[in-house]
């Protein structure tokens, strides 16, 4: 649909990204910058690009634009010669590129440019790791790492089998980079054989025991910081799942919080003395406990020399005894006091009394205002009479 002067209100077009992109690169990239390239290569296609086109991205802002754009260019998804004008770069071509330089240099005295891809066992592995970890798309430079592995690190097929295993486990097998280093780092190590290979896996069995105890005791996710310190323990100090709790509890004992720092150091305590079993570092903690006790009893001995006796057992203690006769004197003075206010007591309560209304006089007692002697003559004739 499209309105009288052309614009189009549907967008339905299609940008082509190349597999080898997917595959090779996007793994390697940030969110904001993977969103940078598919825009740019929404937008520009193979056509030259400048900076401000760049910026006029604007889900981004100005700094992070330049920022994210640095990223493609270390990549070798942009080119740019003077910073100033920019373009994508052609990955089909690079891919292409790589691949006749391999075949050219078959013959070549340098080991790591030999492709040797006639040899049938390369092409079954290269297959099989084609299929399980890439599900048939995998890129040639995966494929010349399979060639690197065998031919220059001089590993075992199913030593370079294992390796994008290990690379498939850690969530790394796409990122090319990062393969490459494990590769490297394997050939390092020595881990050429199934023999020597079964180092490798001891080794991760019990870093990942040591993890999973270390976060049992500290109550946490063990990060990256962590896990280079528990890959220590075991690399340079060959620590056992024993030795590192106790290290652990030895801290949790004066305490509250206990984190991964203050177990790598008691650790690196032992180690320094020589100590390397559980037995040890027990017999280690309990002279360092005897010792800081023998401490703690100079000091106090140093600093008792210099108090007076008055300052040891208290300023109380230093009173003499008050006699037997001031205690009874004071015994009859609280009596004194009580019948005091046993007084004061009862003085109140008489004061009270008179505040209370008067009893009412029964009439018979009660006196006649005419009363007199002649009146009383008077009634005494007429009881007579009676």
């Amino acid at each position: 649909m499209s309105d009288p002067k052309g614009r189009t209100e549907l967008l339905i077009s299609d940008t082509l990204v190349p597999d080898i992109f997917i595959t090779q690169y996007a793994q390697e990239l940030t969110k904001d910058a993977l969103c940078l390239y598919l825009w740019l290569l929404m937008s520009f296609g193979d056509r030259e690009f400048t900076k401000e086109n760049i910026k006029s991205y604007t889900l981004l802002s100005e700094s992070d634009s330049e920022e994210y754009a640095a990223e493609l260019i270390a990549h070798d998804l942009l080119i740019t010669k003077d910073n100033e004008t920019f373009s994508m770069a052609d990955l089909k071509k690079n891919e292409v590129d790589s691949y006749v330089k391999a075949v050219v240099a078959r013959d070549s005295a340098d080991p790591s440019l030999k492709l040797c891809a006639d040899e049938e066992s390369r092409n079954v592995l290269a297959g099989s790791i084609n299929k399980t970890f890439y599900t048939g798309k995998m890129s040639y430079m995966f494929y010349r790492l399979v060639d690197k592995c065998l031919y220059e690190y001089g590993f075992d097929p199913t030593v370079v089998y294992s390796l994008f295993e290990e690379g498939r486990d850690r969530k790394m097998h796409l990122k090319l980079n990062s393969m490459y280093d494990l590769a490297q780092s394997w050939s390092k190590m020595g881990y050429t054989t199934p023999d020597k290979l079964a180092a490798y896996y001891d080794r991760k069995s019990k870093r990942d025991k040591l993890i999973a105890l270390m976060g049992r005791l500290a109550r946490k996710r063990i990060n990256g910081p962590d896990i280079e310190k528990i890959e220590k323990w075991i690399d340079q100090y060959d620590v056992s799942l024993e030795l590192a709790e106790y290290a652990f509890r030895v801290n949790a004992d004066f305490r509250s919080s206990v984190n991964l720092k203050h177990v790598d150091d008691k650790l690196t305590e032992w180690y320094a003395a020589g100590i390397d079993d559980i037995d040890k570092a027990m017999a280690y903690e309990n002279e360092r406990k005897k010792e800081n006790k023998r401490k703690a009893t100079r000091s106090k001995a140093r600093n008792n020399a210099n108090k007076t006796w008055g300052e040891l057992v208290g300023a109380n203690d230093n009173k003499p005894e008050e006699p037997a006769k001031d205690k009874d004197s004071s015994k009859e003075t609280e009596k004194a006091d009580k019948k005091a206010t046993n007084i004061d007591s009862k003085e109140e309560k008489a004061t009270e009394k008179p505040a209370k209304s008067p009893k009412p006089v029964p009439v018979e007692e009660e006196a006649d205002e005419t009363d007199s002697p002649e009146n009383d003559e008077i009634l005494g004739l007429f009881g007579r009479c009676k």
